[in-house]
């Protein structure tokens, strides 16, 4: 049973191996898929910031500046120059907004928004409170690059500040929605990898403008994020395999997703962060397997089940094995006494060791038997055994020799010491009371084995000692060669 427990320990072990292993290599699998799409991620977003440059070298100039600056100075009014700015700019925007810019925007130096060429009818606004970037900009006068929730939702703005006569007279705005990364990052990925921007809602709350919050759906993964409706259904394998978590706090992290088709698909979740450095939501890329991941469950399988097949070979084995050793060690054990018979004795005994032979055997047995039947005569066997077995050493070889003969081999011990021995389990047998019998004693023999002398002829001489002890009238201990009586000879 330790065998075989040790067995189920290793495989058990084995198995636990197996998972971890099967487990970082996933693991693996999934951080460089999600490194690499950080990567893809952050030359897009480099893309739009060249991108922005290049619009706003092109479209801006020492004229517009000094419209603002004319405004400043109260040269003319608000309508006079966002009249101008509009006839000039609404057909430059019409012509990019084909190419993807979503928002052209002017704003004055304390905030508030002088144009939107994208919505002219809207302006006058202050946009402090819900737009960091500006307060940055107003502060620091520097080109501003990053994605950012607006009162019209969240985009990737790049917002450049205006100069007059080195006078900060305010700032434009360019501004993208995130369709054209995910356009642009899933025809590079070859239609296997979607990309999806979830964001917090209370995020949005603190700054969209309400009646623009419809075009959200809660997120299946964490319901205090939200999607875009127009791609909500096609990020359907979250909720298809019924994944949950909760995004707060923020971290990157991803996992592998299985559909019940089989299809394993990498989930990358990215914080997304605003221009002002805080997280407003997460980037969601879902990667379909290439096989990667595919291979190494495959490989995991196959580990497992050669693992099982081991585990049950090896059982099957030990358990043979423990049949066969219970089976050849029943050969060798004396069904009525529990003690080795004839033939275990053999196998136990080194052929090369000295022993002291003690040859015991039941005096008067077979009357014992008649008078009171093989039962007792049974009973008388067993106690005898049990007696002697109790007052030897383990590493003596003890057996029923035959019948109502027992051997004992003691190694490497004298005349002397095996007397002792077989006075004491003489004297043992003798006190013993047995129930319905009035006496049972024994006669015993011993002799020692010469060199290179056989164990036959050493039981042989044994034999012709306890030959003396019967013919001396029984109870006594007889060695080779000698005759030793007992002080209270027995009858």
């Amino acid at each position: 049973m330790m065998k075989c427990a040790g067995v189920v320990i290793v495989g058990l072990f084995l198995y636990l191996g197996l998972e971890y292993y099967t487990q970082n290599e996933l693991d693996a699998i999934a951080e460089r898929a999600t490194q690499t799409q950080k990567r893809l991620i952050r030359l897009e977003q480099e893309s739009f910031k060249v991108t922005s440059d290049t619009i706003e070298a092109l479209i801006v100039d020492e004229s517009t500046s000094r419209l603002l600056y004319l405004l400043e100075k109260g040269e003319m009014s608000d309508d006079e120059v966002r009249e101008k700015l509009l006839k000039r700019y609404l057909p430059i925007y019409q012509k990019l907004h084909r190419h993807d810019l979503r928002h052209l925007q002017f704003h004055l130096p304390d905030g508030r928004s002088l144009l939107r060429v994208h919505k002219p009818d809207k302006y006058g606004d202050s946009l402090l409170g819900i737009r960091p970037s500006l307060a940055k900009m107003i502060e620091n006068h520097k080109p501003l690059y990053g994605f950012e929730v607006g009162r019209y939702l969240g985009g990737y703005r790049a917002i450049y500040p205006l100069f007059y006569k080195k006078r900060y007279v305010g700032s434009v705005e360019l501004s993208f929605t995130f369709d054209v990364m995910k356009r642009v990052l899933e025809r590079i990925n070859e239609g296997r990898v979607h990309y999806y921007l979830a964001l917090n809602l209370e995020r949005l709350k603190e700054s969209a403008d309400w009646k623009m919050l419809h075009v959200y759906r809660r997120c299946y993964v964490d319901p205090e994020f939200v999607i875009h409706e127009n791609v909500v259904d096609s990020c359907k394998i979250l909720r298809e395999t019924g994944y949950r978590t909760k995004l707060l706090p923020y971290r990157e992290f991803s996992v592998i997703l299985a559909k019940k088709s089989g299809e394993h698909h990498i989930v990358s979740f990215i914080p997304l962060r605003s221009i002002d450095g805080t997280h407003v939501g997460y980037y969601i890329v879902i990667q379909n397997d290439t096989g990667a991941v595919a291979s190494i469950l495959s490989i995991a399988s196959i580990g497992k089940i050669a693992l099982l097949l081991g585990v049950l070979v090896s059982l099957v084995l030990i358990l043979m094995m423990h049949i066969y050793r219970a089976k050849a060690h029943a050969a060798n054990i004396d069904p009525l006494t529990g003690v080795y018979n004839r033939r275990g004795c053999m196998t136990a005994l080194s052929s090369d060791t000295r022993y002291a032979l003690i040859f015991i055997d039941i005096d008067n047995f077979k009357p014992i038997n008649d008078l009171h039947g093989h039962k007792k005569g049974d009973e008388v066997l067993r106690t005898i055994s049990r007696i002697i077995a109790t007052h030897i050493r383990k590493d003596d070889i003890f057996c029923r020799y035959g019948g109502d003969e027992f051997l004992i081999f003691v190694a490497n011990a004298t005349l002397e010491q095996a007397r002792v021995i077989a006075e004491k389990l003489r004297k043992h047998i003798d006190i013993h009371r047995f129930d319905g019998i009035d006496e049972v004693t024994v006669s015993i023999g011993i002799a020692i084995r010469h060199r290179n002398e056989s164990i036959g002829s050493l039981i042989q001489r044994a034999d012709q000692s306890l030959y003396k002890a019967k013919a001396k009238g029984r109870n006594i201990v007889v060695l080779e060669e000698e005759e030793r009586v007992p002080s209270a000879s027995g009858g």
